[in-house]
């Protein structure tokens, strides 16, 4: 899987992932900001830029002239936004390719922010809130996060709250997107079928003349954990949403491809131990899954699963018991090797979609030193030991390192903390 990467002389980044097999073309701008850079009063303005800039441009001056343009050529168009990322991108036929170019480079270079889109779009963000609060399995994530990092921008809600979006003013984006959108700060990428002169045509048109100017970056974090943390927020369910976090490694950390096989060995599929183990063996759970993740001075191990009411504890026993297994004794070499073709396997299979490629390509890019290419990051994964999976379960699976989360109809924290006996 071959790409190219350049910087143009104002800083912003060029990246290609071609595929001779795709007769689509889907353009995307990754934008180096996300929830993490944000000041308190603007808690959800990352997330909120994201639906504003559909809402229309110069060229394209609204919602509808953007979408009927997009559903003519049968093209796609959505954007997503992380702590540290927002990116916005259209996939279409490989012919659409400077219709899309367009449409994206106004959105970036000439949004109107209008003022009466903005009050009706608060209204659809504050129900987004509703429905991640409503959904227990969704906002377990939320809470967990939000007690990991409970003085950081790191641990706060991607969408915002609903007192801080409704104050939101047309001032404090321009002010924000001065602040981050950036050309040093973004990165454009392409993907799929298209033509390399056309491409590079409107890049020269639209972006090689962007003025360069400086951008804010992001705070550190500043949390340093020295106990076991649990928070219960009371919700009459049918089902209770547990989640262990662990404080991990970040961005480009070697100590990351023996976590990918941790968690895979722990909650990658359906034939995993914590799978195996809560959902098969006991029927305590639907889901029980283990997943890594990494920010860029910081990161995360989480271990989730939906749960019976009346079997919390049992359930929470059972996951304690499987961890103090693996920081004692070695995976064996089956189950290793397993655990290394699951991660492999999975890959594989969503690296065939085109904007799955460019999105690999887009993380290496923007919060990497190094680009490196799936095979480069599957030999890595094939060197990793027994030995070294049972150190990483040892750093990370610590009491002082362990927060828990739970979404259910408890309002005593004493006997969770009882549990928790991770030494």
């Amino acid at each position: 899987m071959k790409y190219t990467k350049k910087v143009l002389s104002n800083g912003l980044t060029i990246l290609e992932v071609p595929s001779t097999d795709a007769g689509s073309v889907v353009v995307d701008f990754f934008v180096k900001t996300g929830s993490r850079c944000e000041t308190p009063r603007e808690n959800g303005i990352s997330h909120f830029l994201e639906h504003f800039l559909f809402k229309g441009t110069k060229k394209f001056p609204s919602a509808f002239a953007i979408s009927e343009l997009v559903d003519a050529i049968g093209g796609e168009m959505n954007a997503n936004t992380g702590k540290e990322h927002t990116q916005f991108y259209i996939k279409s036929a490989s012919q659409h390719l400077p219709l899309i170019f367009e449409i994206l480079t106004d959105m970036i270079q000439n949004p109107l922010l209008d003022s009466d889109e903005m009050e009706r779009e608060k209204g659809v963000i504050v129900e987004e809130i509703n429905m991640y609060k409503d959904t227990p399995m969704a906002e377990i994530e939320n809470v967990l996060e939000r007690t990991m990092w409970p003085h950081d921008a790191l641990g706060k809600d991607i969408a915002g709250t609903k007192e801080t979006v409704t104050k939101f003013t047309p001032d404090m984006f321009r002010k924000y997107i001065k602040r981050h959108y950036q050309a040093p700060n973004m990165i454009l990428g392409i993907s799929g079928k298209y033509n390399l002169s056309q491409f590079e045509s409107l890049v020269n048109k639209y972006w090689v003349k962007y003025p360069k100017h400086g951008y804010h970056g992001w705070d550190k974090i500043k949390d340093r954990q020295a106990d076991a943390r649990v928070k219960i927020e009371h919700k009459v369910t049918e089902q209770a949403h547990v989640a262990l976090g662990f404080k991990s490694f970040a961005y480009g950390d070697p100590r990351n491809a023996a976590v990918s096989v941790l968690a895979s060995v722990l909650g990658g599929g359906m034939s995993s131990r914590l799978f195996t183990e809560i959902r098969e063996k006991r029927g305590l759970a639907y889901y029980a899954r283990a997943m890594p993740g990494s920010y860029q001075d910081t990161g995360s191990f989480t271990i989730s699963s939906g749960v019976k009411v009346d079997k919390i504890m049992e359930a929470l026993q059972v996951i304690m018991g499987e961890l103090e297994k693996i920081k004692d004794a070695p995976v064996d070499e089956r189950e290793l090797q397993k655990a290394k073709e699951y991660i492999k396997g999975k890959s594989t299979i969503a690296l065939e979609d085109n904007q799955v490629r460019l999105d690999w390509f887009l993380e290496r890019a923007a919060f990497h030193k190094k680009i490196e290419t799936p095979v480069e990051t599957f030999a890595k994964l094939q060197k990793v030991t027994a030995k070294q999976v049972k150190e990483v379960a040892n750093e990370l699976f610590q009491g002082k390192n362990l927060t828990l989360a739970v979404i259910g109809p408890y309002k005593d924290e004493t006997k969770f903390r009882k549990i928790l006996s991770v030494e």
